[in-house]
C-alpha cells in the first residue's frame, strides 16, 4: 500500500483529516508500530481515501524516520513509548497526562531562569512541541485548557469597571474597523497561501481568516473546506503569534517596565475560587451550544458583573495566572505533530510566511493607529494581532498592559468574522478568480 503525502505534496487531498486530539494526543499514547499495517489496507468507498487504520499504518511509518535523530532504536519505539504502550490503559493516560504536565512545569521553570518574556506560556509551549515533534507520547490534561482560560476570563474581567466600559464604547469605530481591516489582511494572506500551497479557494480562506481555531475548523467544511490545512495554518499562526509577541513588547516598554497589577491585592482564595467555579459551569454550558469563545466571554463577563457590583475587588493569584499558562501553552505545543516535519511541512512553511505577512501588516497598522491617537504602542498591537483571544488577552496581562482593551478589540474581531464569514467567502472566492482565473470544473 502506498502512503498518502509521501510521493508528493498534492496526495494530502487523499488522506482524511486527523486532527491532534485524535493522533497521539487523544487516539493513543504513541505511534503504533505493530499491528498497524496488519489492520487492513482496506480502501474507503470513494475509493480515493485509505481508511483511517490504514492513515495510522501510513503516519507510523512516517515517524519512523525519526530513527535517524535517535529518537527510536532499531525496529523499535523508544522505552518510554513501548513502555507505556504494555501498561493497562488508565495507567498509561494517567503517566502520559502527569509526565506532559511536568514537561511543560520544566519548561516554564528553564525559560524563567533565562528570563524569557512570558516564561510559563513559552516555556511550556516550547517543551511539549518538541516532545510532540519527536513523536513522543504527549497527552494533554482533560479539559485542561479551557480550565487555563477560563482562569484567564475571569482575571481580565475583575479589572472591568465603568470607567473601561466607557472607553471601549468611545472605541468601538476603531475596533471595528481593526476587525474589517484584518479580515481584508487575512484575505490577502489566503491568496498568498493559494500561490505557495496549490490548495482550493475555500481552504485557503478558512486557514487564514483571522477568527477562533475552533470557530474556523468548525465552519469550513459546511462550505467544502478541507481541515488539515486549515488546522496547520491556524495552529501555526497563533503560535507564532504567541512567541514573538512578548519579545516585541519588551522592545517598545523595556525589559524593567513593573507591572501596574501587581500593585494591586490579590483576591481571597475562597472567593475566587467561587468565581472559577461558577464561571466554568456557566462556560461548559454555553459552549455546548456552541457559543463563540464560551471560556473565555462567560467567565469575563460574570467576573466583571461581580467587581462592578462590588463583591470581589483585586487582581487573580499568581499561582493561577501561572497554572493557565502552562496548561494553554502545553496545548498549543501539542497540536504540532510529527507530520507537520514531514508529509505536512510545505503547508507550515508556507503558513509561517502567510502568519508572518498579516501580522506585521497589523503591527505596522497598529503601531500608526496608536501613535495618531496617542494610545500605548503595545497594547495596540496586541489588540489588533490576528491571535487567539486567550493567549493575547494573557500576555498583555501578564506584561502589564491593558488586558480590558485587548479584550474588546480581540473579541469584535472574532463576532464580525462570524458574522459576515459568507459574504467574506463570496468576495475572497472573486478576488481569487480575478488573480488565479475561474477554477477547474468541480472545484471551489
Amino acid at each position: 500500500m502506498e502512503c498518502p503525502g509521501q510521493t508528493g505534496y498534492s496526495d494530502w487531498q487523499k488522506t482524511p483529516f486527523i486532527p491532534a486530539e485524535a493522533g497521539i494526543q487523544g487516539q493513543g499514547l504513541g505511534p503504533r508500530f505493530r499491528g498497524d499495517e496488519r489492520k487492513g489496507g482496506r480502501r474507503s468507498k470513494l475509493g480515493t481515501a485509505p481508511s483511517v487504520t490504514s492513515a495510522h499504518a501510513c503516519r507510523a511509518r512516517v515517524m519512523m524516520d525519526l530513527r535517524a535523530g535517535g529518537c527510536y532504536h532499531g525496529d523499535r519505539a523508544m522505552h518510554g513509548i513501548t513502555t507505556l504502550q504494555h501498561m493497562p490503559k488508565r495507567a498509561a493516560a494517567a503517566l502520559a497526562i502527569a509526565l506532559t504536565l511536568a514537561a511543560g512545569v520544566a519548561g516554564g521553570f528553564a525559560a524563567r531562569y533565562v528570563h524569557l518574556p512570558l516564561p510559563w506560556l513559552l516555556g511550556a509551549l516550547f517543551t511539549t512541541m518538541a516532545l510532540s515533534l519527536a513523536g513522543a507520547p504527549v497527552r494533554l490534561i482533560p479539559w485542561g485548557r479551557p480550565a487555563g482560560t477560563v482562569v484567564v476570563g475571569a482575571s481580565t474581567g475583575l479589572q472591568f469597571t465603568a470607567t473601561v466600559v466607557a472607553k471601549l464604547v468611545t472605541l468601538l469605530p476603531l475596533i471595528i474597523a481593526a476587525a474589517f481591516i484584518s479580515t481584508i489582511v487575512g484575505a490577502i494572506g489566503g491568496l498568498l497561501y493559494m500561490r505557495l500551497t496549490g490548495i482550493d479557494r475555500v481552504t485557503a480562506f478558512f486557514a487564514t481568516v483571522p477568527g477562533g481555531v475552533v470557530e474556523t475548523t468548525t465552519i469550513a467544511p459546511h462550505y467544502g473546506g478541507h481541515l488539515e490545512p486549515i488546522m496547520v495554518a491556524q495552529t501555526t499562526r497563533v503560535a507564532l503569534i504567541v512567541v514573538f509577541a512578548p519579545f516585541l513588547v519588551i522592545s517598545f516598554v523595556g525589559g524593567g517596565a513593573q507591572n501596574p497589577l501587581l500593585a494591586i491585592p490579590v483576591v481571597p482564595w475562597l472567593p475566587i475560587l467561587g468565581l472559577v467555579l461558577v464561571s466554568g459551569i456557566i462556560a461548559t454550558l454555553l459552549s455546548r451550544t456552541r457559543s463563540p469563545n464560551a471560556w473565555l466571554m462567560a467567565p469575563l463577563f460574570i467576573a466583571a458583573a461581580a467587581s462592578h457590583l462590588g463583591w470581589l475587588e483585586g487582581r487573580m493569584p499568581d499561582v493561577l495566572l501561572i497554572a493557565a499558562q502552562v496548561l494553554i501553552g502545553s496545548a498549543l505545543g501539542a497540536q504540532f505533530r510529527p507530520e507537520f516535519l514531514t508529509r505536512l511541512y510545505r503547508l507550515l512553511w508556507a503558513s509561517c510566511v502567510v502568519v508572518l505577512f498579516a501580522a506585521g501588516s497589523m503591527a505596522l497598522f497598529a503601531a500608526a493607529i496608536a501613535w495618531l491617537g496617542g494610545y500605548p504602542v503595545p497594547t495596540m498591537v496586541l489588540a489588533m494581532a490576528p491571535a487567539g483571544i486567550a493567549e493575547m488577552v494573557l500576555t498583555g496581562k501578564v506584561l502589564g498592559l491593558d488586558s480590558t482593551l485587548i479584550a474588546g478589540f480581540q473579541l469584535m474581531r472574532i463576532i464580525i468574522v462570524l458574522i459576515w464569514c459568507r459574504t467574506a467567502l463570496v468576495l475572497f472566492q472573486r478576488a481569487a478568480e480575478r488573480v488565479f482565473g475561474k477554477p477547474p470544473n468541480g472545484s471551489l
